[in-house]
């Protein structure tokens, strides 16, 4: 099957580049200009199919070979297109803090049209944009834990993937979205969120309707969802009820051009939320729990910090107690850092630049290129942390934080520069809330095999849970 999929590519692209090139009479002179400059080194692939292959079966391996062996700025030609890699804080530095005129997200956020749809992420002005759109942080509590958690019985062996994304889809929903959208959600949504996130892989950027499998079951549940979203929009609408939350903000606002959102615009931004909620933030959740009830120090760290906690508060949990629940939030971080990173954050070269690497070396990074970063890769380089694989909370209580502090963008599981991501702190909360009442309320035991780090989210994480009622 994959051998058909190539061959046909492979066709596709012969078909219609081979006879632009024949019109380009300045190839010669294009090359020879080229060999003047520092390019960075080619990945070694296929002709024009280039490594496609090992871009869908397993990016972060091609990843982090080619950077064993090239170093951190190296290229990877995919059908026809040049992806530059930048790895590391001292290359990634200029695709953070580059203007959009000269880094942009706009060619490549095309891959977000048959999820959302258009004028959601892609093909919206920056200054549109600026219209900033509040989210009402009091929402954020502990409500939807404790009565999605009342529904398992004294003990029991659950799915810890199926678990949490589900009830963080409901969360986000109710935190965001409001209650009328979180009441008429069902179980199926999580799924279809699921599939719609599957949809996103690095390949997707380049060709976001490559007729790929995971392609295929992303057009499906976008279509559902959609259905879904357009009689919630409707019903809000024709029953003239308004609700303080962000959705009726998106149905009401207008843009500082005057123009308002359209249904088909609405209902794209609120799955563009569950989407970043169910999928960003589960899957962060799955991670943070995975690597605590594997590291049982660490675990008895957090449940110290909770015993403490219940015994100046009480039960109570507000933003203020969230705040004070360091030991969680570092075993979050660490979670995040090694688990749960974004594989690839591309952007689209519009000027020419350089970049030099810590050893000194300059290469040119011409205009046309995808120039990416992956923060799957970035995160584990041993020159910036000291035994980058390991699970090690406390490494931020070290000169190791220092150390990541001095360098900017050693940390980019959330991004950063012009373009950080504006969930971070939604996530904190939404992972802090979830956990303690997990840890206050129940004992918990992995029962599987713990999941590897090209994990999909396939396999079953099993844990094993007792009820009970945390004393301090």
């Amino acid at each position: 099957m994959v051998y058909i999929l190539l061959t046909a590519l492979f066709l596709i692209l012969a078909t219609f580049s081979f006879p632009k090139l024949l019109e380009n009479n300045s190839i010669l002179g294009l090359y020879n200009s080229k060999r003047s400059l520092n390019l960075p080194p080619v990945v070694k692939a296929w002709p024009l199919v280039g490594a496609i292959y090992m871009l869908v079966k397993d990016p972060v391996n091609l990843i982090k070979k080619n950077y064993q062996k090239y170093g951190s700025v190296f290229t990877i030609k995919v059908l026809g297109r040049n992806v530059t890699m930048l790895i590391g804080p001292e290359v990634s530095r200029h695709f953070y803090t580059a203007p959009d005129s000269e880094l942009s997200q706009e060619e490549l956020f095309k891959f977000t049209v048959p999820m959302f749809g258009p004028s959601v992420a892609y093909g919206v002005s920056t200054e549109k944009l600026t219209t900033t759109i509040p989210v009402p942080n009091e929402r954020v509590e502990t409500t939807d834990a404790a009565d999605y958690f009342s529904k398992w019985q004294d003990c029991g062996t659950i799915d810890l993937m199926h678990e949490l994304q589900h009830l963080i889809t409901l969360t986000t929903t109710r935190c965001l979205l409001g209650n009328d959208v979180r009441g008429n959600l069902s179980e199926d949504v999580s799924s279809l969120i699921r599939d719609l996130a599957g949809g996103v892989l690095p390949i997707s950027f380049l060709f976001p309707y490559l007729p790929i499998p995971a392609h295929n079951r992303r057009d499906r549940a976008r279509g559902k969802l959609n259905h879904i979203f357009s009689n919630i929009i409707n019903s809000r609408k024709s029953s003239l009820q308004s609700e303080e939350d962000l959705l009726q903000t998106l149905m009401e606002s207008t843009y500082i051009d005057g123009e308002s959102n359209t249904n088909e615009q609405v209902t794209g931004i609120s799955m563009a939320i569950l989407f970043a909620g169910q999928h960003n933030t589960g899957n962060a959740a799955v991670w943070t729990g995975a690597y605590l009830l594997q590291n049982k120090s660490y675990f008895s760290k957090v449940l110290e910090e909770q015993k403490e906690l219940l015994h100046r508060h009480g039960s109570k949990i507000d933003f203020d107690i969230l705040g004070e629940m360091d030991v969680l939030y570092r075993c979050i971080k660490e979670a995040i850092r090694i688990g749960s990173p974004p594989i690839i954050t591309p952007r689209y070269c519009q000027k020419t630049f350089t970049v030099t690497t810590k050893e000194g070396k300059e290469y040119t990074i011409p205009k046309g290129h995808v120039v990416a970063t992956s923060p799957a890769m970035a995160n584990r380089l041993d020159y910036v942390l000291k035994d980058p694989d390991r699970y090690d909370p406390d490494r931020y209580l070290s000169v190791e934080e220092e150390e990541i502090a001095s360098r900017p963008y050693s940390y980019i599981s959330f991004g950063g520069g012009r373009h950080p991501c504006p969930g971070e702190a939604f996530t904190y909360i939404k992972l802090k809330t979830v956990w303690s009442y997990l840890i206050r309320n129940f004992e918990l035991d992995l029962v599987s095999s713990f999941p590897e780090g090209n994990w999909n989210g396939k396999e079953k994480i099993l844990v094993c849970y007792k009820r009970r009622h945390l004393s301090i």
